[in-house]
């Protein structure tokens, strides 16, 4: 029987407000890097591509802007498994980091993938102000995992690269793992994924 792992931290999440804009810069490292920088900037909005390109990392922005990068990287029509490893990619970039600044409990033995879930909240606080997360235990090495609260929810591409961006951070900490977005439980402000792995 499923138990709740994470719960919400309270009974109405609120939507997201802000983003850091580290999440956006990083993204267009990785579009100049497989060469789709031109065409995203094509895309974006006459009214809001100033403000995207002007973009340090370290602040918080507007969530509308996250909004609005995550809307023009689904305009440029990826395929999915182009849109997985990007999300892959980020995600080994902060993993070990993120770990690192773990409780004293996993440096005494082996992370596990529930250690790494264990910290969602944190590092939802420290990318985005507003929603929230709950993970609910559905088995010894399987997860769902709920954001709700997240306009970018919406984003068809936000939603397959978040899918593959959790997988990504628990596989560094078992053998293979696998993740189904259920996207009958969603909607345009929440998202759901399973995680599974051995």
């Amino acid at each position: 029987m499923a138990e709740i792992f994470l719960p919400f931290r309270s009974a109405n999440p609120k939507p997201v407000t802000e983003a850091r804009s580290t999440l956006i810069v990083s993204g267009i490292q990785t579009l100049r890097a497989n060469g789709l920088y031109e065409r995203y900037v094509e895309l974006l909005s006459p009214k809001l591509r100033q403000d995207i390109m002007a973009l340090v990392a370290g602040l918080w922005i507007p969530g509308e802007l996250a909004l609005e990068h995550y809307r023009t990287m689904d305009r440029l029509a990826l395929s999915k498994s182009t849109i997985e490893a990007i999300g892959a990619e980020v995600a080994e970039r902060g993993a070990r980091t993120v770990l690192g600044r773990g409780s004293a409990a996993t440096k005494l033995r082996e992370p596990t993938p529930w250690d790494m879930l264990l910290m969602s909240h944190r590092n939802l606080d420290t990318n985005w102000r507003g929603s929230d997360m709950m993970i609910t235990k559905e088995g010894p090495q399987e997860a769902q995992i709920v954001w709700a609260g997240q306009p970018c929810a919406s984003v068809p591409y936000f939603v397959t690269s978040w899918g593959s961006f959790m997988r990504a951070a628990v596989t560094g900490f078992c053998t293979t793992a696998h993740h189904r977005v259920a996207q009958d439980q969603g909607t345009p402000t929440t998202m759901v994924i399973h995680l599974s792995w051995v």
